[in-house]
């Protein structure tokens, strides 16, 4: 196998490692035994320490995330329409790719040194689009962090619902339109 195709295998397997036990489970050996690799030597040839590795997974992640969202705004200019599509987007991730979605959370929780690029990812985009849409007098006045924060904290939520059999497309439309309708009144 290919030093890429390889590289890429660990990193799928350590995401659904994530995805479905949480990061604490995802240990070299375990990534070992369900990749089907003959050593941990193997997951360390590949990337010199878990750092490595976790910032492959957090790349692989949010870039995922930003194909979803770019397939949602392509060719989009309007404020409003950015709006629903990112907030749209970022459920999409929940119900299409669940455990990239954890994943992204979890190295969030346990690992502090990612944390500049996960707030940048999480609600510092938000906060950019929401700040550009107040200064053009397309959103109204709004506190463009704390907005940006309840958004996030709307889609974390679908997180803990899903479980639960939540419609994940109604529920982004639903609060695609609750926060359209706060940015603009």
């Amino acid at each position: 196998m290919q030093v890429t195709a390889r590289r890429e295998q660990i990193a799928q397997t350590a995401i659904a490692i994530i995805g479905e036990h949480g990061f604490a489970q995802c240990t070299f050996k375990r990534i070992t035994e369900e990749a089907g690799l003959s050593s941990t030597r193997l997951v360390s040839y590949h990337f010199k320490d878990k750092n490595e590795l976790l910032m492959t997974l957090l790349t692989t992640t949010i870039g995922r995330a930003d194909e979803l969202m770019a397939a949602r705004l392509a060719g989009t200019t309007d404020r409003v329409a950015m709006l629903r599509g990112y907030i749209e987007s970022q459920v999409d991730l929940l119900r299409l790719h669940p455990a990239y979605a954890r994943t992204i959370v979890e190295v969030g929780r346990h690992v502090a040194d990612f944390a500049p690029v996960l707030r940048d990812f999480r609600v510092g985009r938000l906060e950019r689009q929401l700040a550009q849409g107040k200064a053009e007098g397309v959103f109204g006045d709004i506190d463009v962090t704390v907005t940006a924060q309840c958004v996030r904290s709307a889609i974390d939520g679908a997180t803990e619902r899903s479980a639960e059999g939540l419609d994940m497309a109604d529920y982004g439309r639903a609060v695609a339109d609750l926060f359209v309708k706060a940015v603009l009144a």
